[in-house]
């Protein structure tokens, strides 16, 4: 990992305010609008620490991105917090090292209490795998 990193076209690079998803790399965001409102992407350069003994990206690794990528149509920053009760993962593919693994976030539903959206992920335009979570609204 360097200490600059290189940027996808398209996305920016804020290091997060949680040290886990620094801890895993640079993850890059971006925000474009879509048929159904906002969609929030999140990717990460697949590097040699995030790949199995095949040089493929570890599951793990997908699982954060999956939550990561859930998490970020969820999260309002005009309102309270909010924390993943549930989510389900369907893998597809798996990156491989040096791919730029790509995350799209979509808000599905959300209630007083209750956000609902999914995720679809990316490599080159081929799917890797898709992620729906259910998230609680904390402190309202």
């Amino acid at each position: 990992m360097t200490d600059q990193p290189d940027i996808p076209e398209g996305y920016s690079y804020e290091p997060s305010v949680s040290a886990f998803v620094n801890h895993i790399g640079h993850v890059y965001s971006r925000r474009t609008a879509g048929p159904n409102g906002d969609e929030v992407w999140a990717a990460l350069r697949i590097e040699p620490h995030h790949v199995n003994a095949w040089n493929l990206c570890h599951g793990a690794v997908m699982a954060s991105m999956a939550e990561i990528g859930t998490a970020g149509p969820g999260w309002d920053p005009e309102g309270p917090p909010v924390v993943a009760i549930e989510m389900s993962m369907q893998f597809i593919g798996a990156p491989k090292l040096g791919d730029l693994l790509e995350v799209r976030g979509i808000l599905v539903k959300r209630t007083r209490s209750l956000v609902f959206t999914r995720a679809e992920a990316e490599v080159s335009g081929k799917p890797i795998f898709t992620a729906t979570s259910v998230q609680k609204v904390i402190g309202s």
